[in-house]
């Protein structure tokens, strides 16, 4: 079920065996290698990771209360569809924060802090220019990260990171399900960014913060009218991929 992630293991492999499990259930659930109303075998995954069911359940059990997966009695545990309040909220949050992260980058930030994170920005070239889509979104979480340790708010670093697997659900979930999606203008986005940071220019990287995280919301509308069943519990579509018009929009 995981062997494609599996590879990951390396990185989480001094962690405690439940950490271990929920790294990589994490991952795949994000990179949408486990889709949407997937059936997750307690049995078949401590067998093909070598652990006892402890840590699988410790770690299910912190994935649902991140809303990534749900139980159903007598049934057994799903991967979660992707949900429209999770990533409204999601999303404002990130907008809000991400903001305030980039005015007080630019108002703190030193020559060598500039320095890193345009180090960061080229190894999202790298990465793209090999065809490593997936990784880019590591890397692109990575750019952002750095921005929080500039900002020197790193209390909201974990913040962050919950509402951002929401949203890299719906973009890696658009790249392979619901046609092109640019990673180009990210990078882009990102220099303009840092160079209002490296220019403490506070009122331009707040705007273009603004316009960067505001682009997932079109994403979100075209996926879910191509694959309405990412969004529906299992048994809830009838008909094929489409033939239910979707109830709700980020949009209101």
């Amino acid at each position: 079920m995981l062997m494609s992630t599996i590879e990951h293991a390396i990185s989480v492999s001094d962690l405690p065996a439940g950490e271990q499990v929920h790294a990589l259930l994490h991952r795949a659930i994000v990179r949408m290698e486990l889709l949407p109303g997937q059936r997750i075998s307690e049995n078949a995954l401590a067998a093909e990771m070598s652990v006892s069911r402890t840590p699988i359940r410790e770690a299910l059990q912190r994935l649902e209360r991140q809303g990534l997966v749900f139980v159903r009695p007598q049934r057994g545990t799903f991967v979660a569809p992707l949900n429209l309040q999770a990533i409204r909220s999601a999303y404002f949050i990130r907008l809000s924060l991400e903001k305030a992260v980039a005015t007080e980058a630019a108002r703190l930030r030193s020559a060598k802090d500039v320095e890193r994170l345009e180090a960061a920005i080229a190894e999202q070239e790298g990465v793209l220019a090999s065809r490593q889509r997936e990784d880019f979104f590591d890397l692109n979480a990575n750019f952002h990260r750095q921005l929080v340790v500039v900002s020197d708010l790193t209390g909201i670093a974990g913040v962050l990171d919950e509402a951002r697997h929401h949203l890299d659900r719906v973009r890696l979930a658009h790249l392979d399900h619901a046609g092109p999606y640019p990673l180009a203008p990210i990078i882009e986005e990102h220099r303009a960014i840092v160079a209002a940071i490296a220019a403490q220019d506070v009122a331009a990287a707040e705007q273009l913060m603004h316009l960067h995280i505001e682009k997932v919301l079109p994403r979100y509308d075209l996926l879910k009218a191509k694959r309405p069943e990412f969004f529906a519990l299992p048994g809830e579509i009838t008909g094929p991929p489409g033939t239910r018009r979707p109830r709700n929009s980020l949009h209101r």
